[in-house]
Formats: C-alpha cells, structure tokens, sequence
C-alpha cells in the first residue's frame, strides 16, 4: 500500500445505536476497498469500547460525560481500527485510544497508537458528528432529550444503513 495514493471516498455504513453500560452510541463502519462488513467483528469493537470508557454519565451533567457518544469501526487495508469518541462539558469532544485488530485476530481489539486521532475518512464522520451535535444538543430549539432524538436521528447523508447488525 503507498501511503501517498491519490484520495479516494470509503463505503460508509451507518449502524443501528448501541446502548450499553449507560452509553448511547452512534456507530459506523467504513470499508476500505476489498473489505466487507463483519457483524462480530462490529460487536467486538462495541465491546471493547464499552470496557474503555469511563462510567457514563447524564445528559443533565455538566461537570463529566453526557453518556453519548459514537465509534467508528473501520475495516482497513491493514487492521480494523477503531476510534471512539463521547461529550462532555457539553461542547467538549473527548475520545478514548484508538482500538486496533489485526486482521490475523480480528475480534482482539488491543490499544492502537496513543497519539492517533483518526485517519482522513474517519474525520468526515468526526465532522459531521461535531457538526450535528452543535446544530442540535448546543440549539435553543426544544429540551436537552428533544435535541438528544435530534441527534441521534442525523447521520452522516453518505453513509448506507444497515437494516441489523
């Protein structure tokens, strides 16, 4: 794989919402070209997300997390990755380290590299989950659960949907 080839667009699926141990997740997967969505692989990335997290907090709390969040479950070239992102503060967007499966192990999710973020087709979800979080959840339009079902309803206009996971 040359690491400087020209960009190309990834499939995006958007997932149903996970909700375990308190978290409401909004999750996607993107596919790298070549690559298929597995559905154990996208419940061991869930999992190994939810054991990550700090304890989740409430809508309501303004001094931690809100309990709301989403992950990306990317199938590429050379692992799966997993970045993981939740709120807090109500403006602040904060995330765990990147979770990485080799594709030898693809449901062992292990800690990536400390210091990555995400790569350029996961910051186009991370964008567009900023972007609607700021014109819902920080709106003067309707109560805190009203702008939460706001949020949780938009997803990224690209992605597909997947029917089950």
């Amino acid at each position: 794989m040359n690491h400087l080839q020209p960009f190309c667009p990834r499939n995006v699926v958007s997932l149903p919402i996970a909700k375990s141990s308190g978290w409401h997740l909004k999750r996607y997967a993107i596919l790298a070209e070549g690559k298929k969505f597995d559905r154990k692989v996208a419940s061991a990335a869930l999992d190994g997300a939810v054991v990550r997290l700090p304890h989740a907090g409430s809508l309501d709390d303004q001094d931690g997390n809100h309990g709301v969040g989403f992950q990306i479950i990317h199938f590429a070239e050379v692992a799966v990755v997993s970045p993981v992102f939740f709120w807090q503060w109500g403006s602040v967007l904060a995330n765990i380290q990147q979770m990485r499966a080799p594709w030898e192990h693809p449901t062992e999710f292990v800690s990536g590299v400390k210091e990555v973020v995400g790569c350029i087709w996961e910051m186009e979800v991370v964008n567009f989950e900023v972007s609607a979080w700021a014109n819902t959840m920080l709106s003067n339009i309707g109560t805190p659960h009203e702008k939460l079902a706001d949020y949780f309803e938009r997803r990224l206009p690209t992605a597909k949907t997947l029917v089950k996971t």
